[in-house]
Parts: structure tokens; sequence; C-alpha cells
């Protein structure tokens, strides 16, 4: 199934992918939009604070089953990676239609929360799936770099007919909507090629590649990128909230963050034909923290605006950076559970970092300071390590040299 000239068109099962992609980020922006009213904007900040604190709880839960039960069954069967999408897409479309008889219902929470594990267990088997359909002659980050494209052409384009929709006919059509976007992923999946042999035993060292030096440090600095981005995205909302922007001030820093991934997506395999994927991650992480402290002096929507649009350009960056370093480091043997056990991982550090900035009311002068102290301390971990971990590398470097 090779091709002459590197076009996606001419890689059906890539292409595929690419438009499961596009459909699976338009359902979940449409989830999204319907429960922003009901998490955030229709009640006062004080009480929007409980209920995103509670979501964030619930967001977290569902990542104690990711690492330990949906991995290993991944890397185990023959089309796993297929039976993630279509089953994922399957129950989020149960999920949804439920969801949209509830949204004025406390069991609002809990569909939030299987939605949203079913759409990381599907990323979780899309990810894992790249390496075996990538185009030849086509590195990992520029195929990351194509689904980041879609996922973002496909969540914008659904975010605004989702507010639209939400406006004239409430969140109730919004899940429906949503819905009907996971039954396309769901029968899209189906044509997916079958890849995968099984395999019962998995061997040590592919055990312990998962905590190799490269996934390692380069794990430290996208975990730190997302705590990040956890904090600044709460610190920047409720900032705009407290300011009394409102809407449109919603829109603009989703406009940014937007044109943001994009710049990003187009940036990452530039970066790559330069340097290796640890040094885009740790680099990522550094303008990241050096913009939260360059705007630092005084906030205004400008500023959050641009802000949030440089931010997205660097975690953009991180994330398929990461994603190609799992794909090309991590054997096929234990990919499934290594990009399930680092997005558990990513997953609790968002919600630290969102979490704290929920938490502690900061000001946003000093809120951004201390995202760029987070920074920092990502940036040193992951170029210096961490002493627990020193042994298990030493052990490593000694069963390599044999």
């Amino acid at each position: 199934m090779a091709f002459a000239d590197g076009r996606i068109d001419d890689w059906p099962p890539f292409r595929r992918l690419v438009w499961i992609q596009a459909i699976h980020a338009a359902g979940d922006a449409l989830v999204a939009v319907s429960l922003a009213e009901t998490l955030f904007f229709s009640v006062s900040i004080g009480e929007a604070r409980d209920r995103v604190a509670l979501y964030l709880l619930l967001t977290m839960t569902p990542f104690a089953l990711l690492a330990p039960v949906v991995g290993p069954l991944l890397d185990r069967w023959r089309g796993s990676y297929r039976a993630a999408l279509v089953i994922a897409s399957a129950g989020r479309v149960l999920l949804a239609v439920v969801a949209s008889t509830r949204t004025e219902d406390p069991a609002l929470y809990p569909l939030a929360f299987g939605i949203l594990v079913l759409s990381r267990a599907h990323s979780v088997g899309r990810s894992a799936l790249v390496p075996e359909i990538l185009p030849v002659g086509r590195t990992l980050v520029w195929a990351n770099a194509r689904l980041s494209i879609a996922s973002l052409a496909g969540g914008s384009v659904a975010g605004a007919i989702g507010l639209g929709i939400h406006r004239l006919a409430g969140s109730s059509a919004t899940l429906r909507l949503a819905a009907a976007a996971f039954v396309v992923t769901c029968f899209a999946g189906l044509g997916l090629p079958t890849v995968f042999r099984l395999r019962r035993h998995v061997p040590a060292v592919a055990v312990h590649l998962l905590l190799s030096p490269r996934l390692l440090a380069g794990g430290i600095a996208t975990a730190t990128s997302r705590a990040a981005l956890g904090f600044l995205a709460f610190l920047i909302a409720f900032a705009i909230r407290r300011e009394g922007y409102g809407l449109m001030g919603f829109a603009l820093l989703a406009l940014a963050a937007a044109l943001g991934t994009l710049a990003g997506a187009a940036l990452a395999p530039a970066m790559r034909r330069l340097v290796r994927e640890p040094a885009i991650l740790v680099g990522s992480l550094v303008a990241i923290g050096a913009s939260a402290v360059a705007v630092s002096g005084g906030f205004s929507l400008a500023r959050a605006v641009l802000l949030s649009g440089v931010i997205a350009v660097f975690t953009s960056t991180a994330r398929l950076g990461f994603d190609a370093l799992v794909q090309a480091d991590a054997p096929e043997e234990v990919r499934g559970r290594t990009f399930a056990r680092y997005e558990t991982v990513f997953q609790v550090c968002w919600v630290a970092g969102a979490g704290f900035a929920t938490a502690f009311p900061f000001g946003p002068s000093v809120g951004l300071r201390v995202a760029g102290l987070i920074c920092v301390l990502g940036v040193v971990l992951a170029i210096r390590g961490v002493p627990p971990f020193a042994p298990l590398r030493t052990r490593l470097r000694r069963g390599n040299q044999r």
C-alpha cells in the first residue's frame, strides 16, 4: 500500500483516520459547548468554582482505569486499536443521548465522566494505530500534525455550530448532535485496517522502556506543560468572568487558541527537522513559562488573548512531539499501555493545575508568575532527571551494554 508522492489521498487508511479524528473532535466540541453553560456560565463565580471542582474530580477518576485496564487490553488482541475507536464511539453515542435528557439533573456529571473516559480511550487507540498506517516517507510528527489540524478543523466548525444550536434549542439539542457525530465515527472506524498480531507475553525489556531516559524526560516536560495549561486555562477563565468580558471574551480566547494550535501543528514538523523530540518538548515548556511571565505585568483582554494563542502553539508542539516519541520508542508490544499510562499521568497533572487555579483565587499577575515557576521546575526535572529513577536508568544502561 505504498504511494509515490506522499499525498494523504494515496494512503486510504490514514485518510480515513484523519476524517475520523475530525468528526471525533467535532463531537467532543459539541459536548464541551453543552456542558460549559451548565458548569460555568449559568451560575455565580463562587458556585462555578464549586461545580468546576466537582467536574475536575470526576474527570480524573476514570483515568484510574485507563492505565491498568485499557492499555493492556489494547496490547493483547488483533484489531484492538480499531476496536477501541469503534467501541469508544458507540459508548459515547449512548451516553450523549442519555445526557441530552438529563441536562438539569446531577446525573449529568457521571454521564460527562463516561464521555470523557471513552474519549481518552479513543485517543489512546488512535495514537497507537498511527505507526501502523503511517504514509511511506513521512515522519510521525508529520502524521500527528495532520491529525491535530483535522481535530482543530472539526472542533472549531462544530463548536461554532454548537453555540448557535445551544442558543436556539438548548443543551439537549447540542448533545443529540454530538451523539450523531459519534455514530459517524463508530461506522467509519469499522473501515480501518486490522493490525497487530496476538501477543500473550510482553518482554521485560519492553516494560522497562516505559521509563527509558528519553521517554522519562519527555514525559516530565509534557506533564509539566499539561499542569501549566490546566492552571493557566482556569486562571484566565475566572479572570475573564471577574472582569466582566462575558461570552465575547471567551470567544476571542477560543479563536486565539484555535489559531495557535494550527500554528503549532504547522511548526512541529519543521522543528523536528532541526532537533529531536526531547528538545522540542523542553523548548516548548520554556516558551510557555516565558510567555506567562512576560504578560504578568497587568491583566487585560488583549494580553489574555495573546497568551492563549502562544500557549496553544507550544502545547500543540509538545503534544505532537511526545506522541511521536512514544510511537518511535515504545515497542509495539506495549505501545497501547505506554500511551495509556502517560495519558493518565498527564490528565492528573492537568487536573492538579486546574484545581490549583480553581481552589485558590490568584490574581492574574501572581498566577502568571506561578505558572512560570511551574514551567521552570519542569525544565529542571526534565534536564537533570528525577533522583528516584536514577537506579532504574542505570540498570537499563547496563542491560543495553550487555
